[in-house]
């Protein structure tokens, strides 16, 4: 828990690191789409939102307080979330592994930036407890899965073969 409240330079520089991630991302997609090697639409406005997302709100940082950053964070993955699974449904693609780990990653980190506005900006709490630690560390951790999500585009820890696992007897039943 030190990293989180006493070595702000830590912060800020996983900050820009995960938004250099992006950018990445988005110039990696941006690269295959011109060459025709992947003409997969959704991932690369998916890398496009994203970079987008955290390169505008990275710049918040330093104009909100402590707990409300947490409710500006959040409300910038729900209106990415929204923005990328809308152009999903308004196009129908093919749902890309890329494309679904940053979706599973958003929700995620915006129920984590959403519980610590809640405990710091509501709760006002002080001491420092384990959802500090799960944020730390949850939030970074989730921050580079989406981001090698979207360049490698492959269901690279299972989560897709893991769903279908979980949800196949299910189907099964409902079938017969």
């Amino acid at each position: 828990m030190f990293w989180l409240t006493n070595n702000n330079n830590l912060s800020v520089s996983l900050a820009a690191l995960v938004v250099w991630g992006f950018l990445m991302a988005f110039l990696f997609n941006s690269m295959m789409w011109i060459i025709k090697e992947k003409k997969d639409h959704l991932l690369f406005f998916s890398s496009f939102m994203m970079f987008i997302s955290y390169f505008i709100s990275d710049h918040f940082y330093e104009l909100f307080s402590q707990s409300t950053i947490y409710l500006t964070w959040f409300s910038f993955d729900v209106i990415t979330a929204i923005l990328i699974i809308s152009w999903f449904l308004f196009y129908k693609p093919k749902a890309s592994p890329g494309f679904i780990y940053v979706s599973i990653g958003l929700m995620i980190n915006s129920c984590l930036f959403l519980a610590m506005y809640i405990d710091l900006g509501i709760l006002k709490t002080k001491n420092s407890w384990w959802l500090w630690d799960l944020y730390s560390a949850g939030i970074n951790v989730i921050d580079f899965i989406m981001i090698i999500g979207l360049i490698i585009n492959k269901d690279y820890l299972g989560l897709i073969r893991f769903y279908k696992f979980i949800t196949s007897p299910i189907r099964k039943k409902a079938l017969s």
